[in-house]
């Protein structure tokens, strides 16, 4: 009874096993071709099921001898190339394959390889299975390709344009000081300066991007708590603002949209019947949320379709929905398209620009308040530029044209720059090879073929930390090789390694839509095409960019023009005991929160976009900035015999001493100070003596503290002469203002890293081969280019100077044997036969190849240290110009005797000055080869 069924189970696995290995053999031999390194797994990563059950099975697999799985695990674990940074990268290249028998895919940080990609768009189309779940409202610009897309690209791309980044500008700022109200609603935390502890930052920076794309793209006017809706709005439109669900509805607009965002992994995995009957609440929740945000769409569609039949049109911000129908519905549009969009479409179009200018944007704010938190001397340095820029002035009234370049070269951009260097809003772009056939890519000079139907993953945020594209230091924090895992806004002003953002550019003809400048402010370090791409980049690039930054600086300046954001520390100390505490234990408090603000950052995952997942956050507490330099003014003043010989404080004590000299502030020393806790950030950027402990208040400095304005302005009234001490004070002062202004002259002007650049430039034994072959040049010409009368320069009586004959080089030599013949025997000799033979007998290949082999690595991957070897160059050349120009050989007349008699009476001491030219060369190989073991 059971041998046939056994027969049939035992025929189906060995067929499911034959096909399994053929088709690993048939991967594995694409990815020999390809000449890139390459590992084998049993399942793909990407595996949809391995991606769901991952977390049961690795601890299964770990049980295995470690040697069957320590070199291929990493990359089975989501967001691998986020938590381990270079580690894998620098043991199989910037580039590999990842083999087994479903797919091969191709893993890169190289940005080489991600400029060829992302700019061959019709070579390397976007891989759309990976996004097909965000076609559950209807086929979108993100999710189709070829024709189509263009299509949908050029109907949404018209949106984006200068004139709607100005008024997201406005927007961004209406909705940040939103934001910070609604963090001092409550009496006391505006009597306090301060906010309780913010743990709901990831959740309030996903209301402010909502809020801005909802009126910018849509007219929408979404609420802050405590906010009203105006008067006039449109009773078609209040509904979607309302707090309050409207009749026919559940949830209210704002609330279904974010939930449907919040939900999307239910939505995207479990179909609609089975979510409205599953007995789980997240279900019921996300089946309840995508109802309502259909039929809010719908309604929006049909108002807008109404709008355009009656010839309305609005003109309030992008009017993304309006743009979609207009494309469809308003014929005198409609026909410049080969193609219209369904209703769906228009509706899967909005909900992605939703999404993408929604949740992108509010996970970089996030990570960006966080990182400014924990490194307060950065966020100093931001208030000092947003102070430069802006004053006191009332953020609704900074205009856009005037203000923005501004704000993209100054620290603003910079911090925005960083944060999007480090946490990337998504992590990984895919790709995939065209399926109509193979493709070519050049990495280091070498050609790759990649097979038709390979997947493609370019790996961002790899490439962003990746020492080869960027300048960088050792880490002053960790003491790691390189400050690339560290948050330095700072790095954005160091000097640019080659790039070729600019050639690059040209290559892209056809106008696909959407801003086409670069991320970067031209002020700013220009990273080299490829490396820095949190948009992606090529016609497929983000639409939306430049929107998402200019929400960004607009929001930063707000908030650090009049507040500041410090890690909150509730689970080390509660308030009073930061109160108690001394400068010492403060840092240490700090650190902590540091330490532990960094291993959430750490923990941070991929879904949709790189966020805290898990219901981790970061807590902190927002500042007014004026409270806060009032406590550090008093936190001096307390300390004044500890911080008072601190050169950067000095003009701080000096004018602390030119206000104590007023007979006015002697006269009340009884004066009371209300004490307040000087925060922990206050503390945190000031130098400390760990051997005095802190002093007690004098009288005299808590009555500079707290006089009261009448008698400031009476003091100033009393027309009193300057002291000798004043006017000494007034000269250091003046002289410190020089030189501090000669010294930032100096610092802006390059001259430090124009230095350092020639000199690493220079520190070579390739500069020291083409320094020795100059100077040979340069003994030759005057034989070979020899000099002619060209004029004379008339005597000149006024000054005294005589008839001066000019000569010049004799260009016409060039036509003649007796340049060539000399100079082509030159070359072959010293230039020609030792580069060919430097190519092939390179012997830092071979070093570097054993080296990797040894710890094994794959030998296709290295790379040698030079193209041509520069110990072998020398040896060659010294031994043609022995042969030649000392011992005569002709090799059968094929050189001239006369040439090289030309030669050697030219050169520096002859063939003898050569051989020493190249055993110079060659010590120095020698020696640059020690230096490297």
């Amino acid at each position: 009874m059971f041998s046939p069924l056994l027969c049939t189970i035992g025929a189906v696995m060995g067929w499911a096993a034959y096909t399994y290995i053929s088709a690993l053999r048939r991967n594995i031999q694409k990815a020999r071709q390809s000449g890139l390194p390459y590992i084998v797994v049993p399942i793909h990563p990407f595996n949809f099921f391995w991606q769901l059950t991952f977390w049961l099975w690795v601890p299964l697999v770990k049980l295995l001898p470690r040697s069957w799985w320590e070199n291929e695990m990493f990359i089975m674990l989501p967001d691998w190339a986020y938590k381990t940074g270079q580690e894998h990268f620098d043991q199989l290249g910037e580039s590999f394959i990842v083999v087994s028998a479903e797919e091969i895919t191709l893993f890169s940080e190289s940005a080489e390889v991600i400029d060829q990609i992302t700019r061959r768009r019709e070579a390397f189309p976007k891989d759309t299975a990976k996004y097909g779940v965000l076609a559950m409202f209807g086929q979108n610009v993100l999710t189709t390709e070829g024709a189509l897309w263009r299509l949908h690209r050029k109907v949404t791309s018209a949106s984006f344009n200068e004139k709607n980044a100005a008024h997201t500008f406005a927007q961004a700022i209406t909705q940040t000081q939103g934001l910070l109200a609604s963090y001092f609603r409550s009496d006391a935390d505006k009597r306090a300066g301060s906010t309780r502890t913010i743990t709901s930052l990831e959740h309030d920076a996903m209301t402010w991007a909502l809020n801005i794309i909802g009126y910018v793209g849509f007219g929408l006017h979404l609420l802050w708590p405590g906010q009203k809706l105006p008067e006039n709005l449109d009773p078609k439109l209040a509904k979607y603002g309302s707090l309050d669900p409207p009749p026919g509805y559940t949830l209210n607009f704002a609330t279904s949209m974010a939930m449907v965002l919040n939900k999307i992994v239910a939505l995207m995995i479990i179909p609609s019947p089975i979510l409205s009957r599953l007995p789980f609440k997240f279900a019921k929740q996300a089946w309840m949320a995508k109802e309502n945000y259909l039929k809010y769409m719908d309604d929006f569609l049909c108002e807008k379709i109404a709008e355009v039949h009656k010839g309305k049109a609005t003109n309030v911000g992008m009017d993304i929905m309006g743009q979609l129908v207009r494309s469809t519905y308003d014929q005198n549009e409609s026909r410049k398209e080969n193609a219209k969009l369904d209703d769906s479409d228009i509706i899967g179009n909005a909900f992605i620009m939703i999404l993408a200018g929604h949740e992108t944007t509010a996970n970089i704010l996030h990570f960006l308040l966080i990182e400014l938190a924990n490194n307060p001397a950065t966020q100093r340095r931001l208030q000092k530029d947003i102070d430069t820029l802006f004053g006191d002035s009332d953020p609704a009234t900074w205009d856009y044209e005037e203000n923005v370049n501004a704000m993209f070269a100054s620290h603003i951009g910079a911090c925005v720059n960083e944060t999007l260097r480090l946490l990337p809003p998504v992590t990984g772009i895919p790709k995939i090879v065209s399926a109509n056939s193979d493709q070519t890519i050049t990495i280091d000079g070498r050609p790759h073929i990649l097979p038709s139907g390979l997947t493609i993953s370019l790996l961002t945020v790899s490439a962003h930390r990746n020492p080869r594209w960027w300048p960088t230091k050792p880490s002053e924090r960790t003491s790691a090789p390189t400050d690339l895992d560290d948050y330095l806004p700072e790095r954005w002003y160091r000097a640019s390694k080659t790039s070729n953002d600019a050639a690059a550019a040209d290559d892209v003809h056809e106008d696909y839509g959407g801003f086409q400048g670069s991320d970067t402010s031209v002020s700013l370090y220009r990273p080299t095409r490829g490396s820095f791409v949190p948009f992606s980049d090529g016609p497929r690039s983000c639409l939306g960019r430049r929107i998402a930054m200019v929400e960004l600086i607009a929001a930063v300046a707000t908030v650090f023009q009049s507040y500041s954001v410090e890690l909150a520390v509730d689970e080390w100390a509660s308030d009073a005991e930061v109160d108690r505490m001394g400068s010492e234990e403060k840092r240490k408090v700090y650190a902590k929160a540091q330490e532990k603000t960094l291993d959430t950052l750490k923990n941070a995952t991929s879904l949709l976009t790189l966020k805290l997942h898990g219901g981790k956050y970061v807590p902190v507490r927002a500042l007014k900035k004026t409270d806060l330099e009032l406590q550090l003014d008093e936190f001096l003043s307390e300390n004044a015999t500890q911080f008072e010989n601190e050169p950067k404080l000095a003009p701080y004590f000096n004018t602390r001493a030119r206000i104590a000299g007023s007979p006015v502030k002697r006269e009340a020393p009884e004066l009371k100070v209300s004490k307040r806790r000087a925060t922990i950030k206050a503390a945190e950027d000031l130098p400390v003596d760990t051997e005095e402990e802190e002093t007690q208040p004098s009288s005299t400095s808590s009555v500079l503290v707290r006089t009261p304005g009448r008698a400031l302005s009476l003091a100033q009234r009393i027309p009193l002469p300057a002291t000798p001490a004043e006017l000494s004070q007034a000269v250091d002062r003046t002289s410190t203002a020089v030189r501090e202004r000669v010294t930032s002259i100096y610092q802006d002007s390059g001259i430090t890293e124009a230095t350092q650049t020639a000199r690493e430039s220079l520190s070579t034994v390739t500069s020291v081969l083409f320094a020795i072959a100059a100077f040979e040049l340069y003994s030759l010409r005057p034989e070979l280019l020899p000099n002619r009368y060209a004029f004379t320069i008339p005597a000149v009586s006024f000054l005294g100077t005589s008839d001066h004959p000019v000569h010049l080089p004799d260009v016409f030599v060039l036509l003649t044997a007796s340049f060539w013949a000399p100079a082509l025997t030159w070359t072959l000799t010293s230039f020609v036969l030792p580069s060919l033979f430097g190519y092939f007998f390179n012997l830092s290949a071979a070093a570097k190849a054993e080296n990797h082999s040894s710890r094994g690595r794959p030998r296709a991957t290295t790379q040698p240290e030079y193209v041509v070897d520069p110990l072998t160059f020398s040896i060659v050349k010294a031994v043609a110009t022995y042969v030649v120009y000392a011992q005569g050989v002709t090799f059968g007349g094929w050189i001239d005797p006369v040439s090289v008699s030309r030669i050697n009476s030219a050169l520096y001491s002859g063939w003898k000055g050569v051989l020493t030219g190249a055993a110079t060369t060659g010590v120095a190989a020698v020696y640059d080869a020690v230096l490297r073991k």
